[in-house]
């Protein structure tokens, strides 16, 4: 069986119809138009039907109550009669003639929802009105007469007016009966209808959907039992003859995979190459992002890549400030320095690069037809056509990165994958670059707080004192007082070698490489340190064989010790230091002199304003350490404790 798709992937597609009658006749050789037709005309059909018979039922039903209504003007004639009587009162006549008015007034009116009204037939109209005219110009007058000479009704006139009213009433059922025949008819036609209907549905559905899907069910299984010259014939132009022939395309296409898979699998292999190129390009940038280097060597080093893997003839990478609210570019590669000179720096509200970065996919741009002034000057060196990229981190919008063309390229979209893929490596790298600058700017501010308060604890306090001393000095010069000026030089030496052993002590502890020796060794470089400057004896022990220190943690716990026995040398006035270190699980260091003690009530009022006790809490709490300052025994002596308990250092870890 021959292939009967005219029309396969790839070939020139069919003209489109051009006149109305040519589009009319294509949309309904649609089976899905054919199939919406017939059950618009169905329904329309049926709906038409029920609409019908509605409005026939609706007037038998108003006839029906405008004939009883009719009938009660007989009933109401003899009432008046009745009631005219000298024997009934006024209001009871009164009365009747009002309901007698009333009705006709209801007849005449008619009532939709009731539903009432009187058949639009001219001789029954004709007869109502006579009547109505006979009921308000001879019977009314009758009675209104009889009722004020007090004297009988002529029941002649009132029979003659009850016999008119019989007349109407046969007419307007004569009426109805015509409307009954009528619905009658009207249900057997649908009746009819139906049946027929249904015969007719079955006979298109069998033609139009069940033997072409039968049709098409054969051409499969005939494929799919290894077949390949399996072909379907279904004519027509409907969505299954389109199947069809997709379906004829498709085994064209099996068979022409089976018959040259030679071809294919080289194809394939090609595919595969480039995917393997796509990956080692992304491994080749992944792995030089992941090495620590400046942000403009970043940016250099992935434009140098991006030429080389796209053949751009020029890439610009734009960065954001979010603090100055403004868009530098960072690296650049094929541009003029003109313009390099006149674009560095672009205010973000007012760059392309808003409205990039508002997408969520690469934008194509044709420079020729961009309105924006920074588009225009790069059309003017020659390039035609632009990729701009989103480089965004985790966390927020890092860039744009731009390819120029000067020509037209479609970029395949495994390619644009792999440049989406490269932007977000160069987003998080150059966020991690930010974040580590920031981690080491916050690192020396926290330093120099340190170094600030530790010299306000030593060299500014010795100098106050000094200058304290230099003006009892001027003073005692003034008054010629020997010994006043003696005992300030006296206090003016003293306190300058204190303040030149505190600096030289300041020295150094911000001079000491603790992270090339062990945690104890270090404590015994600070050990000698102490003695050689203050003479004291100290004496170190160590128990225990717990995990090594992380160097952050070792830095801050040494420092605590330096403070510690920077306090002993300064106001301890001992004679022996004990330090000792239990290394197990926790981490606990103990400095313990024999001097003349701490005051804890005075150490609490001056709580805020002691630096040095402050220095080694805020260094413990940064490794999630506690430090603990009492006294060594009631009659002197202090002990500094600091505890590292081991979630801490295994969090640090």
């Amino acid at each position: 069986m021959s292939n009967t798709n005219p029309n396969p992937i790839g070939a020139a597609p069919e003209a489109a119809p051009k006149t109305l009658r040519e589009r009319g006749i294509l949309y309904f050789k649609s089976l899905s138009a054919r199939l919406l037709l017939l059950t618009l005309l169905w329904v329309s059909f049926i709906v038409t039907s029920i609409a019908y018979t509605m409005m026939l039922n609706w007037q038998l039903e108003a006839s029906a109550a405008a004939k009883a209504a009719t009938g009660e003007l007989r009933y109401h004639a003899f009432r008046a009669a009745l009631v005219a009587q000298p024997s009934y009162d006024d209001a009871a006549f009164t009365e009747e003639l009002r309901v007698s008015d009333r009705q006709y007034e209801l007849l005449k009116a008619g009532d939709p929802w009731l539903p009432l009204a009187i058949p639009e037939d001219p001789e029954i109209r004709k007869g109502f009105e006579e009547l109505e005219t006979a009921w308000r110009t001879v019977i009314v007058p009758v009675v209104r007469d009889a009722r004020e000479l007090h004297r009988p009704v002529p029941m002649q006139l009132v029979e003659s007016y009850a016999r008119d009213v019989s007349l109407l009433v046969a007419q307007i059922d004569d009426y109805r009966e015509h409307y009954l025949w009528q619905l009658r008819y009207l249900q057997i036609l649908l009746i009819v209808l139906a049946i027929g209907s249904l015969f007719t549905i079955m006979f298109l559905l069998l033609r139009w959907v069940i033997r072409p899907v039968e049709r098409l069910g054969d051409g499969i299984k005939r494929l799919s039992s290894g077949n390949l010259k399996a072909r379907i014939d279904v004519g027509g132009e409907d969505e299954i003859g389109r199947i069809a022939r997709g379906f004829n395309h498709m085994a064209d296409r099996l068979e022409d995979l089976y018959t040259n898979l030679e071809q294919k699998v080289a194809e394939k292999t090609v595919t595969v190459e480039e995917k393997n190129r796509h990956l080692a390009q992304l491994y080749e940038i992944t792995s030089f992002f992941s090495q620590q280097r400046p942000l403009e060597e970043l940016t250099d080093g992935f434009v140098e890549r991006i030429i080389r893997y796209t053949e751009a003839d020029a890439c610009l990478v734009n960065l954001i400030d979010v603090r100055s609210d403004r868009v530098h570019l960072a690296s650049s590669y094929g541009v003029s320095p003109e313009y390099l000179q006149k674009y560095a720096e672009l205010n973000y509200s007012d760059s392309t690069i808003d409205e990039v970065l508002e997408k969520n996919y690469p934008i194509r741009l044709r420079l020729q037809a961009s309105e924006d002034e920074h588009w225009q000057r790069l059309a003017e060196q020659g390039f035609r056509t632009a990729y701009c990229f989103q480089v965004r981190s985790s966390t927020s919008d890092v860039g744009i990165y731009t390819l120029l063309f000067r020509n037209e390229p479609e970029l395949a979209s495994q390619l644009v994958q792999l440049l989406e893929s490269l932007a977000t490596h160069l987003g998080v790298a150059i966020a991690n670059r930010r974040l580590i600058e920031r981690d080491r700017q916050f690192a020396v501010v926290q330093e120099r707080q340190l170094l600030a308060q530790g010299l306000h604890d030593s060299i500014a306090q010795a100098l106050s004192f000094l200058n304290l001393q230099v003006q009892f000095l001027d003073d005692a010069i003034a008054k010629k007082d020997d010994q006043l000026r003696d005992e300030s030089l006296n206090a003016i030496r003293t306190g300058v070698q204190e303040c030149y052993e505190d600096v030289r002590e300041l020295l150094l502890n911000f001079r000491e490489r603790i992270h090339k020796e062990g945690f104890v060794e270090g404590v015994r470089t600070v050990i000698e340190r102490f003695e050689g400057q203050s003479h004291v004896s100290a004496r170190l022990s160590v128990n225990g064989q717990g995990a090594e220190l992380t160097e952050r943690q070792k830095l801050q716990a040494i420092f605590i010790i330096q403070e510690a026995l920077s306090n002993v040398r300064k106001h301890a006035q001992a004679e022996t230091v004990d330090v000792r270190i239990e290394n197990g699980d926790d981490l606990t260091v103990s400095i313990t002199d024999d001097g003349v003690g701490i005051d804890d009530e005075l150490v609490q009022k001056r709580k805020g304003q002691h630096v040095g006790l402050a220095i080694m809490k805020e260094r413990a709490s940064r490794i999630g350490a506690t430090v603990k300052v009492e006294k060594a025994s009631p009659i002197g002596g202090t002990r500094v404790t600091l505890f590292l308990p081991a979630s801490a250092r295994h969090e640090e870890a």
